[in-house]
């Protein structure tokens, strides 16, 4: 136990030396403390001083929960903080939820530096940024009166069929960049991307004030058909992630004329409890929670440069945008409603979800699946809730050949 905890110890000091962590951990008014515990005693580690007089969070677990956490490829369930509060019964957290969202972003980073410190883990530094050479863009409007705009991007073939990239709650397109720019989907496929209203280079729409952002399905709806109005897309693919998987289930099952398929991602079932107060509070940051609000979410196996990126985008939604786009995913959307209605000899219907996703799980997706008369439904091993962003090419691989499928259609 004294050399379990020694470890930890240095490798927070070690940590703690990382611009990024030190930065996070400087805008961090808690006391934060680790506990590891056995049958006799409990081993507390003083990880940061927090301001004179502040609120305290405490987290326990005994060693072995501990040596799972810092693992090189820890367990689904066992990759965050986040997932541990979720996932992990045995993991406890002692302090306010005030003083939780404070540090919370603080905290996420320091285990992810910890686990890479203490498994000698060399980062991978960059992304394929040479894919934004593919990528064009350009506004469109989405009303007959040209009063209201938004930001698209397109890549691939111009005479390919179209397939339609959906973002997810409070991000924007730059989600598909990495799979805009890979030559397999550029041969096939015309890509689009755009940015909902208020998200994004998008503007929000006529009458919405600033910090008043609340998604509805109607709204969502109505955006999507437009674009594709706008866009000259008769018929589309969809290709949504988590909220842009939930929208494409009421689509397909309302709209099928209008689609070939899809090819949806982390597509929940219900995800009820990932709406926060204190995404939008006076007293917390709220770039940086939500960075690592969806942080958590992410694969450990993922390279870091890419999380990085899929924190980053985050990081810059503007305030609310990110909880009213919860308010339509975490408590309106119920994929029970749609599942009976959609048609697969019509729209055929894939599904994919990575097993670190505990907002929209494997079971989660599977359960949809299972309510679509001929929808698949493959489990992504070794991804979390943003793969396309995490690991686009091993992504594009797995996604070539139901692709293939719907194209073959289209084409017959």
């Amino acid at each position: 136990m004294t050399l379990i905890v020694s470890s930890f110890e240095a490798a927070i000091q070690e940590a703690l030396t990382v611009p990024e962590v030190f930065e996070d951990a400087s805008r961090c008014p808690v006391r934060v403390t680790w506990c590891v515990t056995d049958a006799s005693m409990t081993h507390a580690i003083s990880v940061w001083k927090g301001e004179e007089g502040a609120d305290a969070i405490t987290l326990s677990a005994n060693a072995l929960i501990w040596t799972q956490i810092f693992k090189s490829e820890p367990s689904p369930g066992y990759q965050s903080l986040g997932a541990l509060r979720r996932q992990c019964p045995d993991f406890s957290v002692e302090g306010s939820p005030h003083a939780m969202a404070q540090a919370q972003p603080f905290i996420e980073r320091l285990i992810e530096a910890c686990r890479s410190k203490l498994n000698k883990i060399q980062p991978e530094l960059s992304w394929n940024k040479a894919v934004l050479a593919h990528i064009s863009g350009k506004y469109y409007p989405i009303d007959t009166a040209q009063t209201e705009w938004v930001y698209s991007e397109q890549s691939g073939n111009e005479t390919a069929p179209a397939l339609l990239m959906l973002h997810t709650a409070g991000a924007d397109a730059r989600q598909w960049h990495a799979m805009m720019g890979q030559a397999a989907l550029r041969q096939h496929w015309r890509m689009h991307a755009f940015d909902l209203p208020g998200h994004g280079r998008s503007p929000l729409p006529n009458g919405v004030a600033n910090w008043n952002w609340r998604l509805t399905e109607f709204d969502y709806t109505k955006w999507v058909l437009s674009y594709m109005d706008a866009a000259s897309i008769e018929k589309t693919v969809l290709m949504g992630c988590s909220m842009g998987s939930a929208i494409s289930l009421s689509l397909l099952a309302n709209h099928p004329d209008r689609f070939h398929g899809a090819v949806l991602l982390e597509a929940p079932y219900r995800s009820p409890g990932r709406r926060s107060a204190y995404l939008n509070h006076a007293q917390v940051h709220g770039a940086r929670l939500s960075a690592a609000w969806v942080g958590a979410l992410l694969s450990p196996t993922s390279g870091k440069a890419h999380r990085d990126q899929a924190t980053w985008i985050y990081s810059q939604g503007a305030p609310g945008i990110y909880d009213g786009d919860l308010g339509y995913y975490s408590d309106d959307f119920n994929a029970h409603d749609y599942t009976a209605l959609i048609d697969t000899s019509n729209t055929p219907v894939w599904l994919f979800t990575g097993d670190y996703d505990y907002s929209a799980t494997p079971a989660d997706s599977a359960k949809v699946a299972a309510e679509i008369k001929g929808a698949h439904f493959q489990e992504l091993k070794g991804f979390g809730h943003f793969p396309m962003v995490e690991r686009p090419v091993d992504l594009t691989d797995l996604l070539l050949p139901a692709l293939a499928q719907i194209q073959a259609r289209i084409n017959s």
